[in-house]
């Protein structure tokens, strides 16, 4: 994958550790070339590494930090960065066909986000999809169906991030309706049902559910994310549309969709209520 490629996929992550590695720089009163001439390589290199140009390696940071005698927490914590923002490296095995190019872009900025808040009408979001339910959405939707495997299992590869280090933190919001569509069947929906009570038990994750009988509600007919990253990155908003998506990334754009999910959150049954009424609907068709 050609540089510029690699640049785009580590996104929000790797653009935070160059500004980083700029900051110490001018910090230092140092040029570039100077910087480049004492830790050994090129001109080049130093300023596509202040641009995000070209991913940063956990060890090139750290021989700029020790280069900049920078204080071992604040070195040690930008090497951490280093290491997580390669996490979406596993993109670059996937076949370009197996994402759009912007869910591409979608699925590397949420292997660097801290917290997806999540809102869904009528489908379980990917990151808590099984493999057998993923496999019934893709091939309903997708007219290739060859590339179909190769999807689902990108798609649970991304949820990965719901168990690493530092996992992803998940609000979401589901209408009662996504837990009674039986997608793929019997076994299939109570597989994915089983799943979601799974996921509810960990710490990260919190999964609220809007029932049938409260009626209309705020937002309703738009389906949204939002990513949060850590270090005030702006938020990103993210509406998937059939075979693309739009992305929102001005503060007045993501505005509205914050304070949408802040109003689909309130109106939400609560945790104990939420979890209840999943576990009655799988104890029903038990």
């Amino acid at each position: 994958m050609p540089d510029e490629a690699k640049a785009k996929t580590s996104g929000v992550r790797m653009r935070r550790i160059a500004r980083t590695i700029l900051a110490w720089r001018l910090e230092s009163g140092q040029d570039q070339v100077e910087v480049a001439k004492a830790v050994g390589w090129s001109n080049a290199k130093q300023s596509r590494i202040e641009t995000a140009k070209l991913p940063i390696t956990p060890a090139d940071v750290m021989t700029l930090a020790l280069h900049f005698a920078r204080p071992p927490d604040e070195r040690d914590a930008l090497f951490r960065d280093a290491q997580t923002a390669h996490s979406a490296r596993w993109l670059e095995q996937i076949s370009a066909d197996a994402f759009a190019a912007d869910v591409r872009e979608y699925v590397a900025l949420e292997s660097e986000a801290t917290e997806a808040r999540i809102f869904k009408v009528d489908v379980v979001p990917g990151l808590l999809q099984t493999a057998d339910y993923a496999r019934v959405i893709d091939t309903t939707v997708a007219s290739d169906g060859g590339l179909s495997e190769e999807r689902v299992q990108a798609r649970i590869r991304r949820q990965a991030r719901l168990t690493d280090d530092l996992p992803l933190a998940v609000r979401c919001v589901l209408t009662e309706a996504v837990l009674r569509i039986q997608v793929g069947g019997r076994e299939t929906w109570l597989g994915q049902l089983r799943r979601i009570a799974e996921l509810m038990e960990l710490p990260n994750i919190d999964i609220r559910f809007l029932t049938s009988e409260r009626g209309a509600y705020y937002a309703m007919g738009y389906p949204f994310s939002i990513l949060s990253f850590d270090d005030n990155e702006p938020e990103i908003g993210y509406i998937e549309l059939l075979r693309t998506g739009v992305y929102l990334e001005q503060e007045a754009e993501v505005r509205p969709y914050v304070d949408a999910f802040g109003r689909l959150w309130e109106s939400a049954e609560d945790a104990d209520r939420s979890r209840a009424l999943l576990l009655g609907i799988i104890g029903a068709a038990g």
